[in-house]
């Protein structure tokens, strides 16, 4: 089992390869998110209001292995009346799905879950880098029906 976890990663890190965007609500982020699940945050811009963004954790050990990832489309909105001039402030909100795999000693779990995200994001003018606050309402449909709900914090750098 600890192949499927070295191959999941290696896919996931391959599908997160830079596409090409266009303009600071633009380019390819890499950051970190420092909220349970803790792990590497990527976003990329796919035009001034619309972005996909995704989370990768994973922890690999003796006893047990999980590995998990998110993946979500989101459209941005600016607070444009705010006119601050080191950075601006959005809001923003969209769908996506999680994934979540546990390799343990009795056996292997995998979930699967809807999510609805919504936060808000703060990019700054003269650097280029972002950080955002989330909370995203998650309806778990396999193996189970279940609902809860998933936040974040974190930032990242974007390579423009």
């Amino acid at each position: 089992m600890k192949s499927f976890s070295l191959t999941v990663v290696l896919i996931t890190s391959l599908m997160l390869i830079p596409i090409k965007s266009e303009a600071q609500n633009d380019g390819f982020g890499v950051g970190a998110q420092i909220t349970a699940p803790a792990g590497l945050s990527f976003k990329a811009w796919l035009n001034e209001t619309s972005a996909v963004q995704s989370v990768v954790s994973f922890n690999i050990s003796e006893n047990a292995s999980t590995y998990y990832m998110q993946l979500d489309y989101l459209k941005h909105k600016s607070y444009d009346e705010l006119g601050w001039e080191v950075g601006e402030l959005s809001y923003y909100y969209g769908g996506g799905a999680r994934f979540i795999w546990r390799d343990f000693v009795l056996g292997d779990n995998s979930f699967w879950a809807l999510r609805l995200p919504a936060g808000l994001n703060f990019n700054f003018s003269e650097v280029p880098v972002d950080f955002y606050l989330e909370i995203a309402p998650t309806f778990e449909v396999s193996p189970n029906f279940n609902f809860g709900f998933a936040g974040g914090i974190g930032f990242r750098y974007f390579l423009n």
